[in-house]
């Protein structure tokens, strides 16, 4: 699996440079929530396109913040509105990174099908080739796709992770670095167990695919020895990072794990 056409400049710094990975890709789904939680009530709009105008008025304020930076921020998720949209005159990607020095990823998968297996996989995405294209001449550097392990079934973990790697291939042909989301629920009864059978999949996967960049990130602590090791390292790199999600209370916990993290096929 090659990926052609990587901006060098920002996969050095998402390989080396310390920083969070700063999700800002709700959907419309929860959007009416997190635009409560900022203070708009529902009821401020009086349809869909008001209503992502406002969120990305709150993005916006966000993003040109002066604590928002390459200095501290790695990297930003979008969500395909915001991609669309300018921040203080310039597309989004390329303010974030122009401006900012923060590397653009971009939001791709539908959300999650109903759970089958103890797993859900994504929904089918249609018109990906478009949006793949959509995003390359938006100049995004990669993409994030998440699906989620609820139990500790071994079918339902080996199908889920071979969904991400399949698309994974597709996003990495048209030139964009994916990053793959099989998150293990925090709340899974089992998870050590589900985490053994996703680490399982995944160093195969990696393996078999000979990935060529892949970043990996997931949400939920992983509980390993490996992560003694990590705390006497006072830098990491930013798929060592916790992850912000704007739909997410920013006390909420997200750890990205040090296992099977790859960037640029090195484990």
């Amino acid at each position: 699996m090659k990926t052609p056409g990587l901006n060098n400049e920002q996969l050095q710094a998402m390989k080396t440079r310390p920083g969070f990975v700063a999700a800002l890709d709700q959907s419309g789904g929860s959007t009416p929530k997190a635009l409560a939680a900022y203070g708009i009530p529902p009821g401020s709009w009086s349809n869909d396109d008001e209503m992502f105008a406002l969120v990305h008025q709150m993005r916006t304020r966000v993003m040109t913040s002066s604590g928002f930076s390459g200095d501290r921020i790695v990297g930003a998720i979008l969500f395909e509105g915001t991609m669309d949209r300018n921040v203080n005159g310039k597309p989004s990607a390329d303010y974030l990174w122009e401006v900012k020095r923060v590397v653009p990823f971009l939001k791709v998968d539908k959300g999650l099908a109903d759970e089958k297996d103890g797993v859900q996989l994504m929904k089918p995405i249609p018109g990906l080739d478009a949006l793949l294209n959509k995003a390359r001449s938006n100049r995004i550097f990669g993409t994030k796709m998440r699906s989620l392990i609820h139990q500790a079934n071994a079918d339902g973990i080996r199908e889920l992770v071979a969904q991400q790697f399949e698309l994974a291939a597709k996003i990495s042909a048209a030139g964009l670095a994916p990053i793959i989301e099989p998150e293990v629920s925090i709340k899974s009864p089992d998870k050590a167990q589900s985490e053994r059978h996703h680490l399982r999949n995944l160093t195969g996967n990696l393996a078999a695919a000979q990935v060529t960049p892949v970043l990996l990130l997931f949400d939920g602590k992983q509980e390993s020895a490996a992560d003694d090791e990590t705390e006497e390292r006072p830098q990491r790199s930013a798929t060592q990072q916790p992850v912000i999600h704007d739909d997410q209370p920013s006390h909420a916990y997200h750890r990205s794990p040090s296992q099977a993290e790859v960037v640029d096929g090195a484990k």
